[in-house]
């Protein structure tokens, strides 16, 4: 029952984060008056961009009260120290960055013993990778200052996956470290076509 060691990073710790916003005007026919002008000038673009590491969980084993002392232990033994920190973000790399050979649940022998627990928090999952695009325009229509917009916006544009956690955080689980699905927040490329009339 040691208080410094079951310390560690909040759930919703996120340790890198990178947004970027941007819009572009294409300076081609800007002036031009002409038919070519209107159809070909004026066009703009703008992205969102949201890169960030992901977020922490833990590793359990079968909750025990190996010396009946009132308090319960949740988390392994940790045998192989290298694996600290690791993110585990892809199902073909899951198992390799997250062995279950790196820990051993508790048993009644470690009763009285120092062990080296895993820490709380100390595993990254899948991160988020999103770039939102869009490409629209304005035409100056000929009456009362009426503007007519077409704009398309590409969600996802690049249709990156964000997996979820492992489907399992047990060591003793034959599941365990292994990923089967996608982020509750994940969002596949989504394409939306919008016309406007100002008036």
């Amino acid at each position: 029952n040691n208080a410094r060691a079951a310390r560690g990073l909040s759930r919703f710790h996120t340790p890198h984060r990178f947004t970027f916003y941007g819009t572009y005007r294409t300076p081609w026919f800007s002036n031009e008056s002409s038919l070519v002008g209107h159809v070909l000038g004026g066009w703009q673009f703008s992205t969102v961009v949201k890169l960030s590491k992901g977020t922490p969980f833990t590793a359990t084993s079968p909750t025990q009260d190996l010396d009946f002392d009132g308090f319960a232990e949740a988390r392994p033994v940790l045998l192989d120290p290298s694996v600290l920190g690791n993110s585990v973000n892809h199902p073909d790399t899951s198992r390799a960055a997250l062995p279950a050979s790196a820990f051993r649940g508790l048993t009644i022998s470690d009763v009285g013993k120092t062990l080296s627990l895993v820490g709380r928090n100390t595993f990254f999952g899948d991160g988020v990778k999103n770039v939102d695009f869009a490409v629209y325009k304005s035409f100056l229509l000929p009456w009362e200052n009426h503007r007519f917009t077409l704009r398309a916006d590409f969600f996802n544009a690049f249709n990156h996956v964000q997996y979820a956690f492992p489907v399992s955080l047990d060591v003793t689980n034959v599941n365990f470290g292994r990923i089967t699905g996608t982020a509750t927040q994940y969002a596949a490329r989504n394409i939306q076509l919008s016309l406007r009339y100002q008036y």
